[in-house]
């Protein structure tokens, strides 16, 4: 009895919590709109009451939308209200446009160095404050003045678009090599009898290929087309798709007791023709995207720059690792399995390396995706295990072409969307790619517990 007395007692003090928070929010909301602009600021905290946040900000104008500027970094970009549906050129734009075309090449989280760099002098540069009200509402200051009011703030994935991702030259080149090293690892399992199965046994290997390559890439761009998300979230679900099979894949595999000889098949074939095929994936259905979508601002990709970085950070290692498997067998057989095991392990400290430095954003904005990524990861998953159903191939080989599928090397995407000279760390896309990089292990893991429990049929 004195439990459920507690519990009841627990549950007003809740509610009256959210009442109280409630009406405080909609007061100010009622206050705020009799506030005219070029109110002063005592006059505002007489009409309002004291804020409950201040910021000393500076105003980088240009045109009609400004920068907000603290500590020399962009902390927010906001736009006038008819340049609302402006959109993001995701390639890097190197132009003298004024207004509208100007701010849509920076970034939050940009140094002010890089903004001159890209853009030049702003219009004008004013100083002012931010007062927020409930953390919902603000109110923009400038000389001491109200010059704006802001009211339900929220969050969107349209902030995504305009965040960068600030990476150091020292920080991308071991992003680099952390990347060719596992690659390297997973070559040295790579062995030239594993491509006779496409001889001995072509059907779940064609099978396999057709659904990472092509049945995958082909129903993310349905779900990129059904949910409509931001251009950049779109384009890192695309370029997601279009990355080969990750490299805990055979782990995985072998621990939801899937047939290790086609996984390791799947692996081998998926990382050499991935030179290619993750180029061509990535500027097919984006450019499809971007031609279907509303942007007033054309996407442009490269893909011989795609096909460069490829070649240099998973061709050479694949290659190297080969070799290295093959004149070097003894030490090979020695150093393979703990490099299989600490593939994880490397993993997630290569997304936490790229993420390090911008973790503030990720704790902030991450809620945005989590679902998006979920939603992905669980497609992969099933196209993976319902196109080897459809095709009639035995259990074990629907298990592991399901994780072949779901399992994708986002550390690649990751490494391509922190190069300057293709996305250069934008937000939405960077977002996607080291939550899938951790999302996808988890899923992975939970998905081998499950079957790892369920007996194969004896057929």
């Amino acid at each position: 009895m004195k439990m459920s007395m507690r519990k009841t007692l627990l549950a007003l003090v809740f509610l009256m919590l959210i009442s109280v928070s409630w009406s405080y929010a909609e007061s100010y909301v009622r206050l705020l709109k009799k506030v005219p602009l070029m109110t002063d600021s005592l006059t505002l905290k007489k009409m309002v009451g004291k804020p409950t946040r201040k910021e000393s900000v500076l105003r980088y104008y240009y045109g009609p939308n400004q920068a907000v500027v603290e500590d020399s970094v962009i902390t927010d970009i906001r736009l006038a209200p008819v340049h609302k549906k402006l959109h993001i050129n995701l390639k890097r734009q190197k132009n003298s446009a004024r207004g509208g075309l100007q701010i849509s090449s920076l970034r939050i989280g940009m140094k002010l160095s890089e903004a001159y760099n890209r853009v030049g002098l702003p219009d004008s540069v004013i100083s002012g404050n931010d007062w927020y009200y409930s953390n919902r509402h603000r109110v923009e200051l400038s000389q001491g003045k109200v010059s704006k009011i802001d009211l339900h703030l929220k969050s969107t994935m349209e902030t995504l678009d305009w965040i960068w991702l600030n990476f150091s030259k020292g920080g991308l080149f071991f992003m680099n090599i952390t990347l060719a090293l596992i690659m390297f690892g997973v070559a040295l399992q790579i062995k030239v009898e594993h491509f006779k199965m496409l001889i001995t046994n072509p059907k779940p290997v064609l099978v396999g290929f057709i659904s990472q390559f092509f049945a995958l890439p082909f129903f993310t761009f349905l779900l990129v087309l059904l949910i409509r998300p931001t251009p950049s979230i779109a384009m890192g679900m695309i370029l997601v798709a279009a990355c080969p099979g990750g490299n805990i894949s055979n782990f995985i595999s072998s621990l939801a007791k899937g047939n290790i000889a086609l996984s390791v098949t799947l692996t081998a074939i998926a990382t050499t023709i991935a030179v290619f095929m993750t180029p061509f994936n990535f500027a097919f259905w984006g450019s499809l995207y971007s031609r279907a979508s509303n942007l007033v601002i054309p996407i442009q990709i490269n893909p011989w720059e795609m096909i460069k970085t490829v070649l240099i950070l998973l061709g050479l290692p694949v290659v190297l690792g080969m070799l290295f498997a093959h004149y070097f067998p003894k030490i090979t057989g020695k150093i393979s399995n703990p490099i299989k095991y600490l593939s994880i392990i490397i993993f997630l400290g290569y997304v936490v390396a790229a993420l390090a430095s911008n973790f503030n954003y990720f704790l902030k904005y991450v809620h945005l995706i989590v679902l998006i990524v979920i939603v992905h990861n669980a497609l992969g998953l099933l196209v993976g295990y319902t196109l080897p159903t459809i095709f009639k191939l035995n259990p074990r080989d629907r298990r592991t072409i399901s994780i072949e599928t779901g399992i994708q090397n986002s550390g690649l995407g990751l490494v391509l969307i922190f190069n300057p000279n293709l996305f250069d760390g934008l937000g939405g896309m960077a977002f996607i790619a080291a939550l899938w990089g951790i999302w996808h292990i988890i899923s992975g893991l939970g998905i081998a517990y499950y079957w790892s429990r369920k007996p194969l049929p004896s057929n």
